[in-house]
C-alpha cells in the first residue's frame, strides 16, 4: 500500500515541455498535477474595500509582483481554497502586510481590478506574492509556464525516474519537496516577499526592454556607490554593499586578493530583468554582484567557484547560481534572513 501523497514541484527553467502534464497524470502514484503559470503583474493602485486609497506609485508607474495562476482544482491542491471566485485573488500573509491589504480590499493591475479572496500563511504561496485563478490580470506576453505541483504517493527519487522517461534527454529539469517554511527554505534561492521585506519594495516605469526605470525615490534611499576591497567602486543596496565589503576584506586580510579577478566584476545594482524573461532579477533590487562572472568554473584563482570565495559567501548568506538547475555561476545574490543590518 503506497503513503499518503506527498507535495513535489517539477521545476524546468527552460520551460515545461509541451504536454509534459498530461504525458505525467497517468504515472502511477500522482493523484493531482497542477500546472502554474507565472508572470510579473504590475499594480496601478490599491484600495480599501471602502475605496479609500492604500497605494499608488507617481505617474507612469507601476509596482512589479511575482504572480501565478492556477486552475481552481489546483488552487485546493496548493494553498487549500476551493471556492475563489473569478475577480478575487490570494495573497500570501508577507505580502498582505506589504501591500497593508485585508480580504475584502482591491488592486487595480494594467487589465482588471481584483479583490483580496483570501490571505493564507506565506509557506503556502510556493514563492508567489499572489495567485489567482483566471488570467484576467495578466499580460499573456509576460506569462511563463515553467512549473507543476504534484500529489505523488512514492518518493521524489521515483518521481525524478518517472520525469526523466517523458522528456528529452537535454531537458534541465529539477523535482523538488515542497517547502514548508515562508521563506522558501531548502530552496537555492528566496522568494521575491521575503527580498523585499529585506531590501524594500520599488516601483518602476517599463520600458518595453529588458530594462526598466526604477523610482528615484527607493533608489535614493536604498543604493549607495561604495569602494568595495577588490571589486572597486561599485552601486549596490546598502545591505549587500557591507556583506561584500566585509567578504573581500576578509579575503584580503587572510593574504587571498587572487580569488578575485577584478576584470571580471560586472556589477551589483542594475535595473533589469532575468535574461529572456519578465522575471525581476536580485540585481534590480541591488541584492546580486556577478563576481569572477566570465571565468572557468573551476578551483583555480579568480575562479567563480574559488573554494575560498564560496567558502566566504555562504558563510555570510549568500547563495551562488552554480548551485541552480541552470547554472549561472560567478552571480551571488542575498539569502539572509530577516533583520539584516
Amino acid at each position: 500500500m503506497p503513503p499518503a501523497p506527498a507535495e513535489f514541484f517539477v521545476w524546468m527553467p527552460n520551460g515545461l515541455t509541451e504536454g509534459f502534464a498530461e504525458s505525467m497524470s497517468g504515472v502511477d502514484g500522482i493523484e493531482a498535477i497542477t500546472e502554474l503559470r507565472t508572470a510579473t503583474l504590475h499594480i496601478k493602485a490599491s484600495h480599501k474595500a471602502d475605496g479609500t486609497l492604500v497605494d499608488q506609485p507617481r505617474a507612469g508607474y507601476v509596482i512589479p509582483v511575482h504572480a501565478a495562476i492556477v486552475a481552481p482544482e489546483g488552487l485546493e491542491h496548493i494553498v487549500g481554497i476551493s471556492d475563489l471566485a473569478p475577480d478575487e485573488i490570494v495573497l500570501g500573509e508577507d505580502s498582505a502586510t506589504l501591500r497593508r491589504l485585508e480580504v475584502g480590499d482591491t488592486i487595480d493591475f494594467e487589465r482588471s481590478t481584483m479583490t483580496v479572496g483570501a490571505i493564507v500563511p506565506e509557506s503556502l504561496m510556493s514563492g508567489y506574492e499572489m495567485i489567482a485563478t483566471t488570467p484576467e490580470p495578466f499580460v499573456e506576453r509576460r506569462m511563463e509556464t515553467r512549473a507543476v505541483h504534484v500529489l505523488y504517493n512514492w518518493s521524489r527519487y521515483r518521481l525524478s525516474l518517472e520525469v526523466r522517461a517523458r522528456v528529452d534527454e537535454d531537458v534541465t529539469y529539477r523535482v523538488s519537496e515542497r517547502s514548508t517554511s515562508a521563506d522558501r527554505g531548502g530552496l537555492a534561492v528566496r522568494s521575491q516577499t521575503f527580498i523585499k521585506q529585506v531590501f524594500g519594495e520599488f516601483a518602476y516605469k517599463p520600458t518595453g526592454g529588458r530594462t526598466f526605470v526604477i523610482d528615484p525615490d527607493w533608489i535614493n534611499t536604498n543604493i549607495v556607490e561604495v569602494q568595495i576591497p577588490l571589486l572597486g567602486r561599485t552601486r549596490c543596496h546598502q545591505v549587500y554593499a557591507d556583506i561584500l565589503t566585509d567578504i573581500m576584506q576578509d579575503l584580503v586580510e587572510n593574504g587571498l586578493s587572487e580569488v578575485i579577478d577584478r576584470s571580471a566584476y560586472a556589477g551589483c545594482w542594475n535595473g533589469r530583468y532575468i535574461a529572456n524573461s519578465y522575471r525581476l532579477s536580485r540585481h534590480a533590487f541591488g541584492a546580486a554582484a556577478d563576481i569572477n562572472i566570465f571565468n572557468t568554473p573551476d578551483e583555480d584563482p579568480g575562479s567563480p567557484t574559488h573554494p575560498e570565495l564560496l567558502w566566504r559567501m555562504a558563510a555570510a548568506d549568500v547563495t551562488s547560481g552554480h548551485l541552480w538547475a541552470k547554472s549561472d555561476a560567478g552571480h551571488f545574490e542575498y539569502f539572509g534572513t530577516l533583520g539584516a543590518d
